[in-house]
């Protein structure tokens, strides 16, 4: 299924067409996440103060980007975004994810990776990292997959480099072996984003 969405408009990111929720029930975070995702040209921008609020948004409406902090109280990032990923259609299961938190410890890393999520920024944000993380999403070629336990971004990349475009990051060296991965994960489907 070719998953169409306002990101990919241009070679550029043009953000401007694009719907992104963001999520985050610390209001300074809010702003300033709101800020920064305007400041690259979005204007579609809708915000919850809660992932309770966020789920209800999110079946009313569809987003090609949500952005959510990783720890609020009722129901947090990491739990938003595998309810997200459990959605019936994939046009909505599909939307990419950043989840950004304060505590990014290599459980937290883990967690996000194993709810669904297309990446995990840490906080304070930088500007130019929030704008690759986006850049990555819209211009590369990754699968979506749908197996026992996993829904989400094809995680087996490493070897493959970044996005046309954009530099060699720090997991430039990383050994290109998925065997491990590929035992656990048998897609029962792969789909294009």
């Amino acid at each position: 299924m070719e998953r169409t969405s306002s990101l990919q408009d241009s070679s550029r990111i043009n953000l401007s067409p694009a719907r992104i929720l963001i999520v985050d029930d610390n209001p300074k975070s809010l702003k300033i996440l709101c800020d920064l995702v305007a400041s690259f040209g979005a204007r579609a921008i809708t915000v919850a103060n809660d992932g309770l609020q966020a789920k209800s948004l999110l079946t009313q409406a569809r987003f090609d980007l949500l952005i959510t902090d990783a720890f609020m109280p009722d129901l947090d990032g990491y739990d938003l975004v595998r309810w997200l990923r459990a959605r019936p259609s994939d046009e909505e299961r599909t939307t990419p994810v950043l989840i950004v938190s304060a505590h990014t410890r290599e459980e937290e890393i883990a967690k996000g990776r194993d709810c669904g999520a297309n990446f995990m920024i840490a906080k304070p944000i930088s500007p130019a990292t929030l704008l690759e993380k986006i850049f990555w999403i819209s211009n590369n070629e990754q699968k979506f997959l749908v197996c026992p336990g996993y829904v989400g971004p094809d995680r087996r990349r490493r070897d493959l480099g970044p996005p046309a475009g954009l530099a060699a990051g720090r997991r430039r060296n990383d050994p290109a072996s998925f065997g491990d991965l590929d035992a656990v994960l048998k897609p029962q489907e792969a789909l294009p984003l």
